[in-house]
């Protein structure tokens, strides 16, 4: 076209037509590239969206901390986290909760929520830790506990136990955000307790012996489910509690011939009970924490239930979707065919 102009039998008019031709063309070059590039940005932005949802369908269980009162290099302290539709939501808060939130990567600040089973020592003592590290690391809002009669006077007594790190802390040239150390303390009964829209924490009475009241919680979110036991006897309204549920989580101290306390002496179930209600509930997958003695618990369990169970490690994660995958290195027992990676 260049060469085109240049041609000097070319009149001014057909210099200026040619010209105007040739910057038309150019222009819708222009918006045609420009065309295609919103085609492929607004394109990017329905994959993201695609997958966001896929993410949304899924909920992901960690067991943070498998153990007991008992100090265990290998089991921290009780502690459960549960991602799901964008939130983290904790359940225990036991010995070296931070550490194990660390090693899957995930800032204490962001957990959403703390759920408190009940108030026995190795299930809050990891408060303190993820409170002022969660503020210390850019937690800038309160951080919501929710537990049973006794969690408010709890939280209010660490305040004050902790009140010179956090006069310190708050004080010049770098003051930490007076917002982020608060703590939102609600005492619950049994019922739905927290419902976002998008998952839904429903809270369920346990037997804990002589602790009393003790929780459990079942967590729903885009037709999954999840149920936390809590330290329990065999409860018939942990059963009704967890009717349809993808994954039950339950504690259980050891099989039934290690323990000489008689039954109705005993404050956590034996594997035995826990196998009764795997069969009773028939989960997609079954998983034992917080055992003292693992040893004759498989057994135990198998004599009583026939599907799929592990016995759990501390950091072993559990997907729950469409199916149930796990951390095959973490597994403890198989199903009966073998398979003990996806239900």
């Amino acid at each position: 076209m260049s060469d085109y102009l240049r041609n000097p039998l070319l009149s001014n008019s057909q210099r200026c037509f040619a010209s105007l031709n040739m910057t038309g063309v150019f222009m819708r070059c222009v918006l045609n590239s420009r065309f295609h590039l919103i085609v492929l940005f607004l394109s990017l932005c329905m994959l993201a969206n695609i997958s966001a949802a896929a993410a949304s369908d899924e909920m992901r269980v960690t067991l943070l901390g498998t153990g007991t009162p008992f100090p265990n290099p290998e089991r921290f302290g009780s502690a459960i986290l549960v991602e799901v539709a964008g939130k983290r939501l904790l359940f225990d808060c036991g010995r070296g909760v931070v550490i194990r939130l660390a090693q899957v990567q995930v800032n204490p600040k962001e957990i959403d929520g703390l759920f408190l089973t009940h108030l026995h020592s190795d299930h809050v003592v990891g408060i303190p830790d993820l409170w002022l590290s969660g503020w210390f690391l850019g937690r800038d809002r309160s951080l919501p506990i929710w537990g049973p009669p006794g969690t408010r006077s709890m939280a209010e007594q660490l305040v004050q136990a902790f009140g010179f790190d956090i006069r310190i802390r708050q004080a010049p040239p770098d003051p930490l955000p007076g917002k982020g150390v608060e703590i939102d303390a609600k005492e619950i009964e049994q019922g739905e307790i927290y419902n976002d829209g998008l998952a839904r924490v429903s809270a369920f009475l346990v037997d804990h012996g002589a602790v009393k009241p003790a929780f459990g919680y079942r967590v729903d979110s885009a037709g999954h489910s999840v149920v936390i036991s809590g330290d329990t006897k065999f409860c018939q309204n942990l059963v009704d509690f967890a009717r349809d549920a993808d994954c039950v989580i339950h504690a259980a101290w050891s099989a039934g011939w290690k323990n000489p306390a008689p039954p109705s002496k005993r404050s956590i179930a034996s594997a035995e009970d826990v196998g009764r209600v795997f069969a009773m509930v028939k989960p997609k997958l079954g998983v034992v924490y917080h055992y003292k003695d693992e040893e004759g618990i498989g057994d135990a369990i198998r004599k009583e239930y026939k599907g799929p169970f592990v016995i759990a490690r501390d950091l072993m994660a559990i997907n729950i979707s469409k199916t149930v995958t796990w951390d095959r290195k973490s597994s403890a027992a198989s199903t009966p065919d073998g398979d003990n990676s996806k239900r």
